[in-house]
């Protein structure tokens, strides 16, 4: 048995995590399992977070967008 298992959704996406953590701590370098989980989600966080961040060809690109977005003078 698995100490790790998805919540899939009726469209097939994994949508949540289960951790059976009593399984987990009968596993070997459950400690360094679980830090590496959590780096890793963070990761994840970041890169979903930065999908919608504007992007910018260039500092003028930039420059203009904060401008007409009244962030800067």
């Amino acid at each position: 048995m698995s100490s790790m298992n998805f919540v899939i959704n009726d469209k097939g996406e994994r949508t949540a995590l289960l951790i059976d953590l009593v399984q987990l701590k009968k596993e070997r370098n459950a400690e360094r399992c679980i830090m590496k989980l959590m780096e890793d989600m963070q990761e994840i966080l970041r890169i979903e977070l930065s999908i919608n961040e504007d992007k910018y060809s260039n500092w003028d690109d930039a420059k203009t967008r904060l401008r007409e977005k009244g962030i800067i003078d």
